[in-house]
């Protein structure tokens, strides 16, 4: 008779070199001779570089002062860092007028948060208004008018342009990158070939040069009376560089959809999420 106890060798825990942390660095950094030694190496070199650059980054730096006289430790010098942060932020900005970009930041920050919540109210309402009536305030607030000071775009700089330049971009971007992506899948010959040469043109020029093209080439061929705003073409060049981007990601995630699904997919499926 054979008999059973409840200790079995099923039942044993695993040794603790073999799982958990120490398990983890045995089999990942010293499963071996070889793999040992080039741990062994990495962690010197951790060890010779990692406190030093941490000691000269922060514990020896200099923060506060009004310029470089300030900077006597040998550490790093945030002085320059500390005194120049309103331009870091805001560019030529007026100081007065800071409140402006704050409010209109604050405002998107708190449209995107609502929409991004699952549960929120009024969803459809509030994304109407963040696609319509907002991008109308923003521009009142950054630019001026209605009563404000008009602030120039030549001031602009800073986080405060990048973020502009990204959000502008990138909403702009997705629905002509959906109709570049679709032209590009058409059976259509002078569609597809004139989303192909778009998308593979744009895709082939780094963003650097669009943006040096934009601002300093492009007035030479152009007349002298005709002159427009330094941030509205490179902004022009932003969107046409990040749809050509736009349409290779919208079309592969449609070639991943097969033939059979895609017909019966309706029209706005697409906006609905609906299978």
């Amino acid at each position: 008779m054979t008999v059973y106890t409840k200790s079995s060798s099923a039942d044993l825990l695993p040794p603790v070199s073999s799982v958990g942390v120490i398990g983890w660095v045995r089999q990942n950094l010293f499963s071996s001779v070889g793999s040992s030694l080039m741990s062994l190496c990495a962690l010197y070199l951790l060890y010779m570089t990692v406190p030093p650059a941490i000691n000269w980054a922060f514990i020896d730096a200099d923060w506060f002062g009004m310029d470089r006289d300030a900077c006597t430790s040998g550490g790093a010098c945030w002085v320059f860092v500390t005194v120049r942060i309103n331009q870091f932020l805001f560019g030529f900005y007026p100081s007065s007028e800071y409140w402006r970009v704050v409010l209109a930041f604050s405002i998107a920050g708190i449209l995107v948060a609502w929409l991004l919540v699952d549960r929120a109210p009024y969803k459809g309402f509030v994304g109407l208004i963040t696609l319509v009536v907002y991008p109308i305030v923003a521009y009142f607030l950054f630019y001026g008018g209605l009563g404000l000071e008009v602030v120039e775009t030549h001031k602009w700089g800073g986080l405060m342009l990048t973020l502009i330049l990204a959000t502008i971009g990138m909403v702009c971007a997705l629905p002509l990158g959906i109709i570049l992506a679709l032209g590009r899948r058409s059976s259509m010959p002078i569609a597809k070939s004139f989303s192909v040469i778009f998308i593979e043109f744009w895709r082939g020029v780094p963003l650097i040069t669009v943006l040096f093209m934009s601002s300093v080439m492009l007035p030479i061929f152009m007349p002298e009376e005709m002159q427009i705003d330094k941030l509205l073409r490179a902004l022009i060049g932003i969107i046409f560089f990040q749809s050509a981007y736009m349409a290779e990601v919208v079309r592969g995630g449609l070639q991943a959809i097969p033939k059979a699904s895609m017909r019966r997919l309706r029209p706005w499926d697409f906006l609905t999420g609906s299978r």
